[in-house]
């Protein structure tokens, strides 16, 4: 069961900044995931003269379901990602994976067992294939590669360059004048929505791994795109661990749980028709993005 919980207390000043990434004695291997990952009052600032990001934050994410996270900016959700990844630790409370604190694993052991795209993503002066592959060099065969690529939208792309997946996307090996546009040898560049493709089949290609989470994966691509992408990832985290972090509330109604993350704290949980029937924050949220899309009356003659 999802749960949530909204603090009332505020937390003493000497639990004022994020500790420093340290290992405690505890397990070096961790497990196969089989419950689900749990934050039990999580508390987190980056400076003590910065406000509270998350603030007494309980949440439990089962095993095999969708997760989706929303907000306003600056409301946690990349913050709490960071904290999944163990970034950071939180000042006050803990993360678990079954039951274990992410204090007792290295953070190399963790993030082996998750496939992560964030908002800011990298962009590297290597090919194609290596841009997908980057994060799982053991992956770098053909069919894996095309295969992350088809869920991304990005493999129609990818064979209409001039070398396919080997065509260098950078050029900053060229000087000026050197390799023109119809040189196969030169390097390609590529628009902010087609690098964006590549980051998502990049994460989408640690296909194995037990948790999947998507910060905003399709806020450069558009309406059309957006919705072929989103259609693939339906299918694709289908009875997988998956968190995804979306503005675009039509990209997330379909999870399994949408929580709703206000000034750091957890005010609204529940399915899409759920929150929509409480008319709450998230419904006026969904109606004010929706309304967007309707038409508009016409202005009355004067």
């Amino acid at each position: 069961m999802f749960s949530y919980h909204v603090a009332v207390t505020e937390l003493p000043d000497d639990l004022a900044l994020p500790r420093a990434l340290t290992t405690r004695e505890g397990p070096r291997n961790l497990p196969a995931l089989r419950r689900g990952v749990e934050l039990r009052d999580v508390w987190f600032r980056y400076d003590e003269r910065q406000p509270w990001v998350l603030k007494g934050v309980d949440l439990f994410i089962p095993f095999g379901r969708s997760l989706a996270l929303v907000g306003l900016n600056g409301a946690g959700k990349s913050t709490l990602i960071k904290l999944l990844c163990r970034f950071y630790d939180p000042v006050r409370g803990s993360v678990h994976w079954d039951g274990t604190d992410l204090r007792d694993v290295p953070p190399p052991e963790l993030r082996a067992r998750m496939a992560v795209l964030f908002q800011d993503f990298m962009s590297y002066d290597l090919t194609a294939r290596e841009n997908i592959g980057v994060g799982a060099l053991e992956l770098l065969g053909d069919d894996e590669i095309r295969r992350a690529a088809g869920l991304a939208g990005a493999h129609e792309l990818v064979t209409a360059l001039p070398r396919g997946y080997d065509t260098l996307l950078s050029r900053i090996f060229f000087a000026d004048g050197e390799g023109g546009e119809d040189d196969p040898a030169a390097g390609t560049t590529l628009s902010g929505g087609q690098w964006q493709r590549l980051a998502l089949a990049r994460a989408l290609l640690r296909q194995s791994r037990d948790l999947l989470v998507l910060d905003e994966p399709s806020a450069g691509l558009d309406a059309q795109a957006e919705y072929e992408v989103h259609a693939r990832l339906r299918a694709h985290r289908a009875g997988r661990m998956s968190l995804l972090v979306s503005h675009r509330l039509s990209a997330v109604r379909e999870a399994d749980v949408i929580v709703l993350l206000d000034g750091g704290r957890i005010t609204e949980q529940g399915t899409h028709d759920e929150l929509m029937a409480a008319g709450g924050a998230y419904e006026r949220l969904f109606t004010v993005q929706a309304r967007g899309y309707l038409p508009q009356p016409a202005a009355a003659e004067s």
